[in-house]
């Protein structure tokens, strides 16, 4: 995922290559967390569409079956986690899962398959094809469906002895993100990925006479509210400050609320993906929308200079690391510097996040259920976590209840938000194995309107249904 990856972003992009995977813990002489290398940038939405077509295009196993027959074996020395080397949050699940269990160094082996999210998408598949050991792997939220999907790299939940009732507290939409359609669960998250709508609190104060986050979730509380607000907003400002930074902020929100899966029987379902295009043109047209891109020195700028009063951002932009969205909103600065503030903006949604799956060479099973267990089902252990990471773990007790003060946001608890936001989020059977591709494409088809590439809606349609079909020509299209 992008999380605290941002710094990186703002440099040249490196030309990446995969090698094979590396082990990071060979023996009890080697730090288990022994990763040290820097974090590469990732941007997710520039996968390479041949990645989840070849999954498309696989031919699926009886999912069901495979959850009654698999069996795996408990007699592996160590227990080996595939990752990828940028993947900071590994190194410290690692190292806090064995000080917490007092085993030592070589109780747990880190693999690390490419640079980034990316590099590990293919990489794992290439290393799970030989002999090397693997019992659970990391996935970043827009390919999990590469591997619940495929029953010869992935064993079921079940096949360690968990199933989704073992996690009655996690976020549901993380549950249903790890089900593949067949209803096999097959993927937890140690975290939650919700956002909120963040915003400079000192221009919302002089141009919308707001001066609490409760009277700025007034303002944008749904779809309609939050466009009139922008008109009022730019008309306020005499034409200096527009309510959104990005487009794709607007579509991280939107698309977490379909009300069908982007395919059904074997079909494309625009489903309100259309409503999309007008929500995205009316205020790209009245300027409520500033249109800057993400990723990008001048996504950070509009806010810090104005030019946007805010944008949506998930959990793990909002630490006050170094390299994060909203440090970089603020520069860093609590004092003056941008005066910031966040609400939960018209809906319930989620960005990104990561999942930990089981391999179907697990030879260790009961370390893999008690590693997952102990980061997504034991509320004491993902407390402590929580308090010594900042994450915002999976436990919707352990988060309702937890207390920060965060110093970038004027000392805002912003968990108490984000638990809101999830309030009714539902994804129970929205999620397929074409979506990251299907997405992709169709971000891509809105940005084409707004750039006018294409002059009409109904242009921009038709081009986005021609890219899935090409994607995959096993769907229907119409």
């Amino acid at each position: 995922m992008k999380k605290r990856l941002l710094a990186a972003l703002l440099a040249s992009a490196a030309v990446l290559s995969f090698a094979g995977c590396s082990s990071n813990t060979t023996s009890s002489s080697t730090s288990a967390a022994d990763n040290s290398s820097t974090p590469a940038a990732d941007d997710s939405s520039a996968a390479d569409d041949s990645s989840v077509a070849d999954t498309a295009s696989t031919a699926e196993a009886d999912s069901s079956a495979a959850e009654d027959t698999t069996e795996l074996k408990d007699d592996g020395s160590t227990l080996s986690i595939l990752t990828w080397s940028g993947n900071s949050d590994t190194k410290k699940m690692v190292e806090f899962f064995l000080k917490s269990k007092g085993y030592s160094e070589d109780k747990v082996t880190i693999v690390s398959c490419g640079e980034n999210g990316e590099g590990a998408r293919d990489g794992y598949k290439q290393y799970l094809m030989g002999d090397g050991d693997a019992d659970l792997m990391i996935y970043d939220a827009d390919w999990v469906a590469d591997y619940i999907y495929d029953d010869t790299l992935t064993a079921p939940y079940s096949a360690i002895g968990l199933s989704k009732e073992d996690f009655p507290d996690a976020f549901s939409y993380t549950l249903s993100y790890g089900t593949n359609d067949a209803g096999v669960f097959k993927a937890n998250s140690f975290q939650a990925t919700p956002g909120g709508f963040v915003y400079r609190a000192d221009l919302a104060e002089q141009y919308l006479g707001v001066t609490t986050p409760d009277e700025m979730q007034a303002l944008v509380s749904d779809w309609d509210k939050f466009q009139e607000t922008g008109a009022k907003l730019y008309e306020a400002s005499n034409g200096a400050t527009s309510l959104q930074a990005t487009e794709g902020g607007l579509w991280q929100v939107f698309q977490s609320n379909r009300t069908q899966p982007w395919v059904v029987d074997g079909k494309l379902v625009m489903d309100t993906a259309e409503d999309f295009y007008d929500i995205a043109k009316s205020m790209n047209d009245n300027h409520s929308l500033a249109g800057v891109p993400q990723w990008d020195a001048a996504w950070y700028a509009a806010v810090l200079d104005g030019t946007a009063l805010g944008d949506f951002v998930p959990t793990w932009g909002l630490t006050t690391n170094e390299g994060s969205i909203l440090f970089n909103f603020t520069e860093g600065k609590d004092e003056n510097g941008a005066k910031m503030a966040m609400c939960e903006g018209p809906t319930g949604w989620y960005w990104g996040g990561s999942y930990i799956g089981v391999s179907n060479k697990c030879d260790n099973k009961s370390l893999a259920k008690e590693f997952i267990e102990f980061f997504c089902k034991d509320a004491d252990s993902m407390a402590a976590y929580a308090a010594e990471t900042g994450d915002f773990v999976n436990n919707k007790t352990v988060m309702s209840t937890a207390e920060t003060s965060n110093r970038l946001l004027n000392g805002q608890n912003h968990y108490k938000i984000l638990t809101k936001v999830l309030d009714n989020l539902d994804l129970e059977g929205k999620i397929t194995k074409y979506d990251s591709i299907i997405k992709a494409k169709f971000n891509d088809s809105v940005n084409g309107y707004l750039d006018g590439t294409f002059a009409t809606k109904e242009d921009a349609i038709n081009s986005f249904k021609d890219n899935v079909a090409a994607a995959y020509p096993e769907l229907v299209v119409e």
